[in-house]
């Protein structure tokens, strides 16, 4: 029937995703830039923070897998957990890196996909240069209906035409599956915006 159809294209969906998900959380890349981080703290006798970075650096898997099987999960709970990725980020681009958030607390209680907000940070710092001279900028922001993840472009040369969006579209997959919307995509010659749809809670 078309239910059963649905529900498996769904399921088969959700699968990519938590693979994706999966091939995330054991980026090599991620932890050896996290490992090296690490190792320069101990070695300036930084102990405090060399702590601090490891309880964010195990409070990003535990999330990652204590949400493995949900498809949506409170923006309360995923900003908290990308407040985290920002904090260990900032460890590595130690200058260039300008954060701003502008959301409402009214809207914590809606739902999102988990580590969507997290990849497009991700995303963000990947593909465009983060220095000093250059600083990345990027606005975290909700209204009523969306959560908005906007970043200035200025691409690294060697990624220029790199990026396929191959993760972007696995995500608005997830939400449309989730709640029948699918993300927005704006780019223009300076900026690159995002806007999540903002969900209600299915299990309510």
């Amino acid at each position: 029937s078309r239910r059963e159809l649905d529900l498996e294209r769904q399921q088969r969906n959700f699968a990519q995703y938590r693979y994706n998900r999966f091939k995330e959380q054991i980026n090599p890349h991620f932890l050896f830039n996290s490992l090296n981080i690490l190792d320069s703290l101990v070695q300036e006798g930084e102990r405090d923070r060399a702590g601090a970075y490891i309880r964010k650096l195990a409070g990003i898997y535990r999330y990652m897998l204590r949400n493995e099987e949900e498809a949506l999960i409170a923006l309360r709970e995923e900003i908290a957990f990308a407040e985290m990725y920002i904090d260990l980020i900032k460890e590595r681009f130690t200058n260039g890196l300008e954060i701003e958030r502008e959301i409402s607390p009214e809207l914590l209680s809606r739902m999102v996909v988990p580590c969507s907000v997290q990849q497009l940070i991700e995303n963000a710092t990947k593909h465009n240069i983060v220095s000093a001279d250059e600083p990345l900028k990027i606005k975290i922001s909700a209204s009523d209906a969306w959560l908005t993840v906007e970043n200035n472009l200025q691409p690294r040369i060697s990624r220029r035409n790199e990026s396929t969006h191959l993760g972007l579209k696995i995500i608005s997959q997830q939400y449309y599956d989730a709640g029948g919307r699918e993300i927005r995509i704006t780019s223009t010659d300076t900026t690159f915006r995002v806007d999540l749809p903002l969900l209600k809670n299915i299990k309510a």
